[in-house]
Formats: structure tokens, sequence, C-alpha cells
């Protein structure tokens, strides 16, 4: 297994991602110089004359020396003309010896080892120091004569500098994609470990990590993936522990009740009733929460503006002061009986403690972000983190008619945060509170919320 996994390390990823790079880069830059090459600026063994020069050279070379000038006219055609000249003197337009590499081919077509050739090309300087504009060949005959071959001129050319630059834009073009095609193959086994790991974050639930890419990433993600077992296993020890002890706790406070039964003074017997009501409250809300009923619900896509109005208008027929500020229809996949409690939870608080709710869904950048404002006293800042602990209340009398058992905002935060989301609290400047839930909405919302469809162990 050592022996396969090591030549896939993110070195040699590197290293062969940046090779292909180069080698790609490369050729697409070779072909675009030949393809610009011979479109934009051929060279003259490739404008097609150096064949049919040749086979001209050799017809009129084997004629009268004064038949020659009227065989070179009648040779012209459309796509060269043909001039002879009786000695190099009279031949215009060559500064120097120039041979564009159809020398060699020339003398072999010609079968003549000796011959000599002129060639010039659009751009290169002619005898008054201007640059030509057109292809011309001249070759030597057997007496000293000579024959000149000149092509059209190309109108669609272009020069050096431009065609240079076109070259130099389009190797860099190429380089950028592939370059960038290569870092997204190496980025993505980095972004996939990222947003598992996210997903582990908010879902303590989540699937293992998929063991995939270099060596380093599938080394992390068993690393990973051992680790998510671990705390999956603590997490549901521990519940199990906390809920076994709750359902435990019921056999002793019946026993309690039942032997307040013989109290004789009322007043004690009431007081400890209170106690044990108060304290098996307590009992049943934990053994809710530490069970997590929620967790049993299947994930589903639903309207959460009309979720939220639901647990508005059920208020509303009770005689609550309770306002909805809708965004329109907002789809949303999670779970919606988790969310209805959660919401039917913190209206609840804001009714009971700041006399009237007012709840606001909108769609945010990263999601989508429901409020629900009061006109309470609002909690002290120092306290708004220690509030979403469980058992935790600001009220001082323990008594739960006024302060409640401490779980609802622990159970809310939880059912929130199992959808990827989180609750904050945020005192209002003309006084109040506001609840600000935040609800994402990602490719990993939807895994978020599935994986918590599990049915957590019979306690």
């Amino acid at each position: 297994m050592r022996r396969r996994w090591a030549a896939d390390t993110i070195s040699r990823w590197f290293a062969m991602n940046i090779m292909m790079a180069l080698i790609v880069a490369a050729a697409m830059n070779a072909a675009f110089v030949q393809f610009a090459g011979v479109w934009a600026k051929p060279g003259i063994k490739d404008v097609g004359i150096v064949e049919q020069a040749a086979a001209v050279v050799r017809i009129i070379d084997s004629a009268p020396r004064d038949m020659r000038q009227h065989l070179a006219q009648a040779a012209r055609g459309d796509a060269y003309s043909v001039e002879w000249f009786p000695n190099d003197e009279a031949l215009p337009m060559f500064r120097d010896d120039t041979y564009r590499g159809v020398t060699g081919k020339l003398r072999d077509l010609i079968g003549r080892p000796n011959v000599r050739v002129l060639a010039t090309e659009p751009g290169d300087p002619g005898i008054d120091g201007a640059p030509t504009t057109k292809y011309a060949l001249a070759i030597d005959m057997s007496d000293g004569s000579w024959l000149r071959f000149v092509a059209p001129e190309r109108s669609w050319g272009l020069d050096p500098w431009a065609r240079n630059v076109l070259t130099g834009i389009f190797a860099l073009a190429g380089s950028v994609v592939v370059g960038a095609f290569a870092s997204r193959r190496l980025a993505r086994p980095m972004e996939k470990f990222a947003r598992q790991a996210q997903r582990f974050g908010a879902d303590v639930h989540a699937p293992p990590m998929d063991t995939e890419g270099p060596l380093e990433f599938r080394m992390a993600a068993h690393a990973f993936n051992d680790m998510q077992a671990r705390v999956k296993r603590y997490v549901a020890d521990r519940t199990y522990m906390l809920a076994a002890i709750s359902h435990d706790l019921r056999a002793p406070l019946t026993r309690m009740r039942l032997r307040g039964e013989f109290i004789e003074d009322e007043e004690q017997q009431h007081r400890l009733f209170r106690d044990v009501d108060d304290m098996r409250a307590m009992v049943d809300s934990a053994l809710a929460f530490f069970r997590d009923d929620s967790e049993q619900e299947e994930a589903t896509r639903f309207n959460l503006s009309e979720l939220v109005n639901t647990v508005v208008d059920n208020f509303r027929d009770a005689g609550s002061d309770v306002t909805f500020h809708p965004c329109g229809s907002v789809a949303y996949t999670g779970r919606p009986l988790s969310l209805r409690r959660t919401f039917s939870n913190l209206v609840e608080n804001a009714v009971k403690y700041g006399t009237r709710a007012a709840v606001t869904v909108k769609e945010a950048e990263d999601g989508i972000e429901i409020t629900i404002d009061d006109d309470g006293p609002g909690i002290p800042d120092d306290v708004h983190e220690a509030v979403f602990r469980p058992f935790y209340r600001i009220e001082a009398s323990r008594n739960r008619q006024t302060g409640g058992v401490g779980l609802g905002l622990a159970a809310a935060r939880s059912a929130v945060r199992s959808h990827g989301g989180d609750i904050v609290l945020e005192n209002r400047p003309e006084g109040g509170l506001t609840v600000r839930v935040r609800l994402p909405v990602f490719e990993g919302a939807i895994a978020f919320a599935a994986s918590h469809s599990r049915a957590p162990p019979a306690l």
C-alpha cells in the first residue's frame, strides 16, 4: 500500500502538473506559431512557387538565349510573374543573398549543384532600404543570365511586431488556461476536505470524509475520520448516560411523592410536592432534550415562510400580540417539525418576557435570516452566551411559572446548529431583545439536515 501511494504525493502532483502545463503551453504556442506563420507571413518555400520555378528554369535554360525573354513572358501566370535578365547587374530588388532555406531544394530539382538562388519576403529591406511587399525568387541560368519569379503582394499579412505580440498573447493565454486547470486539479481535494470539515463542524453526525486525492490528503482524511468517529462515540455515550440518569431519577421522585402523603403538616407537604413537581418537570425536559427527538425526523423541502406564518397564527389565535413580516416564498430543505418547535419556543419567550413579538423572515447573502423582536427588558450583554447553556436561568426565583426549566434556548440553538446555522441575541437600542436566527442555504445544507434524520439509539 505504501509503495502504491508513494508515487501519488503532493510533490509528485505539483511536478506532474507543472510539467504538463509547460508541455501543453509549448505545444499550443508551437501550433499557433505554425498557423500564424503560414497565415500571416509564410516563408517563401510555403507559397508554392519553388517547384514551379524549378520546372520553368529547366525549360528556359535548355532553350536558345534569344528565345528566353519570350519564353519567360509566356510562363507568367496568376500565381507569379516571370522575367529574364541577361546578367546579375540588371537584376533588381535584391540587396544581398537571402536563401530562406530553398537553395538545396532548388539545386536538387534543377539538377545543378552550383546554382545560385536569391530570395526576398515581405518585410525584407529592398535596394532603397524600404521594406519589400512581394515574394521574389531569382535563379541563375547556366550561361549567367537570371530568371526572377515574383508572387503577388500579400495585403493580408502582418508586420513582425504585430505577429510577435499576437504570438505572445496566445502563449500567455494558453499558459493561463493550462495553469488554471492544473491548479484547479490540485486545489479540488483541498476544497473538498475543507467542505467536509465544515460539515463536521456543524454536524457531528456528518458522513465520513472520502479518502481520495494525493497521499497527504488521504492520510489527513483517514485521521479526520478516526477523530470524527471518536467524537461521535463520545457524544453518543455522554447523551446516553445523561438520558439514563434523567430516566432513573423518575423512580426516586415517585417514591418521594408517595412518602409525602404521610406528612401531616399540610404546608410542608405542599412544599415537598411542589419541589417534586419541579424536579419531575426538569427531569422530563432533560430527558426530551438529551434524546433529541428531532433526529427522528426526515429532512424535506418546504416553504419556510409558510412554516413561520403558521407558528405566528397559532399565537394570534391564543390572543398574543404577534406580527409577521414575510419576504415572500422561501424554499428551504430541513426538518420542519424541529424548526417549528424552535420558532414556537422563541416566539413564546418574546411574548412571555417582552409582551409582544415581531417576526421577520428575509433572505441574506449566505442564507435565510429570521428575527424575533420584543419590547421586554432585554438580556445583559455579558450573559448572551450563558443563556444558551442547559438549565441556565436569569430569573433567580427558580420558579417554573416565571423562569421555566432553562432548556428552551439550548434546545433551540441545538436544532438550528444541526441545520448548519446559529442563533445570536442582540439588545435593541430602543429597548427589547432581538433574537436572530441564521439558516444557511448551500450545497451541504441538505446533507446536514439529512444526516440528522437517523434515529438515536433507544434509551
